[in-house]
């Protein structure tokens, strides 16, 4: 479903994911349905959020070109790796990740499957002697909606 509620229907769309002047990457829809999703991702630098982000869906992923280094929290809990060209990865929807070095003109294909949930951050906190992590809506961490009750 699309933020309105509606299914998510979309051919051939570009936009930028990050801030205009300094982008993180472009993502090309080639095509998106409520179903699944074809994607081209033309990546320029590295997540700026210091947290981990999970996705709506799960996914496979295949550099084409160039490659990039993250920090991924899922089937390995704190694995980090490149990826390189033609190797695909899955991406299970419960997973987490944070980009962390990108190399110049990397180009991603990505196939997504059926939303399932909105996206959010992984966040730590130490609490009891111990370090928890806790999800947090993107639109609460980005500050994408207004904050009720302040004045």
């Amino acid at each position: 479903m699309s933020r309105e509620g509606r299914p998510r229907w979309g051919i051939n769309q570009r936009f930028v994911i990050g801030r205009q002047n300094n982008p993180m990457m472009e993502r090309w829809r080639l095509i998106q349905t409520p179903w699944f999703g074809i994607y081209v991702h033309f990546v320029y630098r590295e997540d700026l959020d210091p947290y981990p982000h999970d996705h709506p869906w799960r996914f496979i992923r295949m550099v084409l070109r160039g490659g990039y280094t993250e920090e991924y929290e899922g089937r390995r809990i704190g694995s980090t790796g490149t990826l390189r060209p033609f190797r695909p990865g899955f991406f299970p929807v419960t997973a987490r990740h944070r980009i962390t070095a990108v190399q110049p003109r990397t180009v991603s294909l990505v196939l997504v499957g059926r939303k399932c949930r909105t996206w959010g951050f992984w966040v730590d906190h130490w609490y009891e002697g111990q370090t928890v992590y806790e999800w947090i809506d993107y639109r609460d961490a980005l500050g994408l909606r207004p904050n009720e009750g302040v004045s």
